[in-house]
């Protein structure tokens, strides 16, 4: 019989799913024992002590009992290493925030420890936390990164990169710039803003990339051509939940919804809540 095993470790949440009427099922990227599921038992209560600390892109400390055998494992304890309180503050970076995590949810395989993603996901988060300027510009330096990790890295070759003039090409297998005489594998048309931007993303440091400024246009492309390079690799596995979310948020509510809402306002130009 496998012996249960008292496991302390820091972790970062991925998901959180309710269960039952008090408690909750969370996936943890855990330092030691890489992505793991574990049971929070009474987790929603009032009064539990879990707290706020099983929210996504909370970072924590957990003690929980772990089984081989088990596919859930039970969760004792958990609180926070650091409060990410201003990163919750801003639409913007909640946005990348919970874009990163489910990245990372969706790409790495169950309890296989793996330190320099868990290091690349708290760094990413805990610089979100710190500045909302530019905040947007961590999603595509994670995903590139998370890229290197998976052994995916981009191919890219300066000289390649200077070459290229008003347009060029993105090969999706390799993951290098291209001018548009090159013949690269599953290659992809962009703009030589958009490529060299990619560029920057994949070879840059953190600082340098935080610096980046792009226009909308040119964010859009680069973000497009990433997706593209991963889905490549990753296929089905990469996630578009959050994004669809994302995108309902910032285009507001339907027509329809707004007519509801302002039904609700009284001939004083006052607001009223509707009743259930």
């Amino acid at each position: 019989m496998a012996e249960r095993e008292i496991v302390r470790t820091e972790a970062v949440v991925l998901r959180s799913l309710d269960y039952g009427e008090t408690s909750q099922i969370v996936t943890l990227l855990t330092r030691e024992k890489g992505k793991i599921g574990v049971m929070a038992k009474g987790a929603r209560r009032t009064k539990s002590s879990f707290g706020s600390t099983l929210q996504p892109m909370s970072y924590t400390q957990v003690v929980f009992y772990y089984k081989p055998t088990r596919e859930l494992q039970i969760l004792s304890e958990s609180s926070h290493v650091e409060s990410y309180h201003q990163l919750r503050r801003s639409l913007r970076s909640i946005t990348v925030g919970l874009r990163i995590v489910e990245l990372v949810d969706a790409l790495v395989e169950e309890e296989d420890p793996q330190p320099e993603m868990f290091a690349l996901t708290v760094r990413a988060l805990r610089r979100l936390n710190r500045t909302e300027a530019r905040a947007s510009n961590l999603w595509p330096f994670v995903q590139l990164r998370l890229a290197r990790l998976l052994g995916i890295a981009p191919a890219i070759e300066r000289e390649h990169v200077e070459a290229v003039e008003d347009e060029g090409l993105l090969s999706r297998a390799n993951g290098g710039v291209y001018p548009n005489d090159a013949a690269p594998e599953a290659p992809r048309r962009a703009s030589r803003a958009a490529l060299r931007a990619y560029a920057v993303f994949a070879r840059a440091d953190l600082d340098t990339v935080m610096r980046m400024e792009l226009t909308p246009a040119v964010r859009r492309e680069v973000e497009g051509l990433i997706r593209d390079f991963l889905r490549y690799h990753v296929e089905e596995a990469y996630p578009d939940r959050s994004q669809a979310v994302i995108a309902q948020l910032e285009r507001g509510p339907s027509p329809a919804a707004a007519s509801r809402s302002g039904e609700t306002a009284g001939n004083d130009g006052g607001t009223r809540r509707s009743s259930r």
